[in-house]
């Protein structure tokens, strides 16, 4: 990995509503965080924050990782034949400056894939966000 790319990491909180962290570092402020509470009987579920650039530079969210799914991916919803479908976004998302990039249920998120741990509504989790400029950091909450 470049070095220029650092890791940005912060806690999600599972709950519908609910805002797990905020946070502002190297001029990303993260806000309205949550994991969605899995669907009885499947193993992946989605996750959301919203992401404001405040600095002069351009970022790009390059890739989520966590410890609580197999696979950890940032997706996106498209069209095909009339019919929305989930992609993985392998580049990630950039994130101007001065702009947000907001990851929502249906459309731009986070995806885990395969849990490998039963998730509970009001649960606290780690998760590493990755992004090209921004730098390292964990936040407990």
């Amino acid at each position: 990995m470049n070095l220029n790319k650092l890791l940005a990491a912060g806690i999600i909180s599972l709950a519908l509503p609910l805002a797990g962290w905020a946070h502002n570092h190297s001029n990303l402020d993260m806000q309205h965080s949550w994991i969605k509470q899995p669907v009885p009987g499947t193993m992946m579920t989605g996750g959301f924050i919203t992401i404001t650039n405040n600095g002069m530079d351009d970022d790009q969210l390059l890739s989520a990782s966590s410890n609580i799914a197999k696979h950890t991916e940032l997706h996106t919803m498209v069209m095909v034949d009339g019919v929305m479908k989930m992609r993985e976004v392998e580049a990630g998302w950039a994130i101007p400056a001065g702009e947000t990039l907001t990851l929502k249920s249906g459309s731009n998120h986070i995806m885990f894939i395969g849990l490998n741990t039963m998730l509970m509504e009001g649960d606290k989790q780690t998760i590493t966000l990755t992004f090209k400029l921004a730098a390292l950091y964990n936040k407990q909450v």
